[in-house]
C-alpha cells in the first residue's frame, strides 16, 4: 500500500494556532490568578466548615471568659460662673467657652490627686487611685458643653460608691483648676441593675469565623501551590519545556436528559470546539511527521486518567479523515480500552497478544471499521505483566510491517509514569506524543516520565494540553464531566452499545 501525500490548507490552520497562542499569553496571569480562585472556591464547603468551627471555638471562649460590668453615670454640664444655660443674655462666645471648657474639665476630672481623694473616700480601702483612674472614663458630647463620667467595675455597688463620692469632691477640684467657671451636675449617680451589654461574645464570635474564612483560604492555596500542577499552557512552555501541539478544552459529556455520549470527533455532541482542536492538532501531527519522513506515533500519559486512550484515538480518526490510511493499535494490554471507546468488539483470538504469540497473523488480526474508515488492531483481555510481551522482537515485528503497509500508525499505550509499557513501545516507534491534563500530576512526575521516555531514543514532538478549562466558567459546586474524565488508565467509564460491524483490511481490498 502506497504513501500517499495530501495537500492541506495549513497556512489558515497555522494562522489560526497563532492567533490561539497570541489570546493565550496575553492576560496569562489574570487567567491563572483565576484558575486558582475556581479552585479555591471549589473547595467552599471545606472553608464554611473550618470558619464555623473556628466561630464556635470563638463564641466558647467569649462565655468562658465573660465577666459582667456594672457602671454608674454622672451627667455635667459646664458654664460660666454668673451664667447659666437657661439665662436669656447667653450669647454665642459664652456657648464656646463653656464648649472649650468641657475638654479641660475631662483632664481634670482624672487627675491623680482627685483619684486619690475618691479612692480614701469610697469606702472601699483596697482601691487605689491608680484603680480610679482605670475604672473611670469621662466622655463629652460633642459640640455642647454636656460631659459624662461613668465609672465602670465588676461590682454594681463599689461603681455606685465610686460615683457617688466623685458628687463630694469633684467641684472643689474644678474650682481650684478654673475659679471662674461651674460644672453643674444634671443626672445623678444611680445603682446598676443589670450589667452592661456584653459585646465580646459578638465579637470573639466574629473573630473566630474571619479567621477561619482566611487561615482555610491560605491553607487551599499553600496546598494548590505544593501540588504543582500544571494549571496553563504557559507552565508546559516554560516550566516542562515542552511545545504544545494542541489544546483541547473542557467538554461536557452529558446531554440535556443526563445521557452519557461519547467524546469522539465524528460525534458532532462532543462541539464544534472539541472537533476543531483535534484538527488542528492533525494538521500539526501530520505536518511533523511527514517532513521527518516517520510513521508510527504513540500516545502516551504519565498517569491514569488524563485522557490518552481518547487521544489517541481522536488523532487517529483525524488522521483517517484526511484521507490517511491509518491503523490504530491498542498497545495498552494492561488495561485495554480502544475497542469499549470505539463500541466495537474485539475478537480473542485476533488481537495484539494473539499475534505476538504466532497463533495468529497481522493481516489476519487487523480489522477495519467502515464506519471511521479506520484499521484497527485490538486487544481484549488484560494481561498484567505485559512489559516482557512488547519488549520481544515480534512485537517490533508488527510495527515495522504496519509502517510498511499504512500511512500512519497510532499506538495507545500505558502511562509511561507508572510502567514501562510505554517506553518499550516507543523505542520501536518514531516519536512520542504526551497527553497532559490540566491540574491532574504533579510536574515532578511530569518530568521523570520525560526522562524515561528520553531513554528509549525517540523523539517527544510535543504535548496535548487536556482538559483545560476556561478560568471564566467557574462551575463551582457543580459536578463536572469532561474530556478525559472517565478514559484514563483504570477509569473507563463509559459504556457504548453501538455494535459496529467490522470486517478484515484484506476484505476491504
Amino acid at each position: 500500500m502506497s504513501y500517499h501525500s495530501s495537500e492541506h490548507s495549513s497556512s489558515a490552520a497555522s494562522s489560526s494556532s497563532s492567533s490561539l497562542n497570541s489570546n493565550e499569553d496575553e492576560g496569562i496571569n489574570v487567567e491563572l490568578l483565576l484558575i486558582y480562585v475556581r479552585k479555591v472556591l471549589k473547595k467552599w464547603w471545606v472553608i464554611l466548615v473550618v470558619a464555623l468551627v473556628l466561630a464556635a471555638v470563638g463564641f466558647s471562649v467569649a462565655r468562658i471568659t465573660y465577666v459582667p460590668y456594672y457602671s454608674s453615670q454622672i451627667e455635667f454640664v459646664a458654664t460660666n460662673k454668673d451664667i447659666t444655660m437657661a439665662s436669656s443674655g447667653q450669647t454665642l462666645s459664652d456657648m464656646n467657652a463653656a464648649v472649650s471648657l468641657a475638654e479641660n474639665y475631662k483632664y481634670v476630672l482624672t487627675t491623680t490627686e482627685l483619684a486619690t481623694r475618691v479612692a480614701e473616700n469610697c469606702g472601699y480601702k483596697n482601691i487605689t487611685a491608680d484603680d480610679i483612674k482605670h475604672f473611670v472614663s469621662v466622655e463629652s458630647v460633642e459640640d455642647t458643653a454636656i460631659i459624662f463620667l461613668t465609672v465602670t467595675t465588676t461590682d454594681k455597688e463599689v461603681s455606685y460608691a465610686i460615683a457617688n463620692t466623685y458628687m463630694e469632691f469633684y467641684q472643689e477640684a474644678i474650682t481650684s483648676a478654673f475659679p471662674s467657671t461651674m460644672l453643674n451636675q444634671i443626672d445623678p449617680p444611680r445603682l446598676a441593675e443589670h450589667p452592661n451589654a456584653d459585646n465580646s461574645t459578638l465579637m470573639y464570635t466574629v473573630i473566630g469565623f474571619a479567621a477561619g474564612l482566611l487561615l482555610s483560604t491560605l491553607f487551599l492555596i499553600m496546598q494548590i501551590l505544593l501540588k504543582d500542577t500544571v494549571l496553563s499552557s504557559d507552565d508546559i512552555k516554560n516550566k516542562l519545556d515542552m511545545r504544545i501541539v494542541g489544546t483541547v478544552n473542557h467538554v461536557h459529556t452529558k446531554g440535556k436528559k443526563g445521557e452519557k455520549h461519547s467524546i469522539l470527533l465524528t460525534d458532532r455532541r462532543s462541539g464544534f470546539a472539541f472537533i476543531e482542536a483535534f484538527k488542528l492538532i492533525r494538521t500539526k501531527i501530520d505536518h511533523t511527521l511527514r517532513r521527518k519522513g516517520k510513521k508510527a506515533l504513540v500516545v502516551t500519559s504519565t498517569a491514569e486518567n488524563e485522557g490518552k486512550t481518547t487521544t489517541a484515538i481522536n488523532i487517529a480518526l483525524a488522521l483517517a479523515k484526511n484521507d490517511k490510511e491509518v491503523l490504530l493499535i491498542d498497545g495498552d494490554l494492561r488495561k485495554p480500552a480502544v475497542a469499549k471507546s470505539l463500541g466495537v468488539t474485539a475478537n480473542d483470538n485476533s488481537t495484539v497478544l494473539s499475534v505476538i504469540n504466532g497463533s495468529c497473523d497481522l493481516a489476519d488480526a487487523i480489522k477495519y471499521s467502515e464506519k471511521y474508515n479506520l484499521y484497527l488492531l485490538l486487544n481484549s483481555k488484560s494481561i498484567p505483566d505485559s512489559s516482557e510481551l512488547l519488549a520481544t522482537s515480534q512485537m517490533q515485528e508488527i510495527i515495522e510491517k504496519a509502517k510498511q503497509e499504512f500511512d500512519y500508525v497510532v499506538i495507545d499505550t500505558a502511562p509511561c509514569g507508572v510502567v514501562a509499557d510505554a517506553s518499550i513501545l516507543a523505542g520501536f516507534s518514531d516519536a512520542i506524543v504526551m497527553v497532559v491534563r490540566q491540574d491532574t500530576v504533579p510536574m515532578r512526575r511530569i518530568k521523570r516520565a520525560m526522562e524515561d521516555l528520553d531513554n528509549s531514543g525517540t523523539e517527544v514532538i510535543g504535548c496535548i494540553y487536556n482538559d483545560a478549562k476556561s478560568a471564566a466558567a467557574l462551575h463551582v459546586g457543580r459536578h463536572r464531566y469532561g474530556y478525559g474524565y472517565g478514559y484514563g488508565y483504570g477509569g473507563y467509564g463509559y459504556g457504548y452499545g453501538y455494535g459496529y460491524g467490522e470486517q478484515s483490511k484484506d476484505s476491504k481490498k
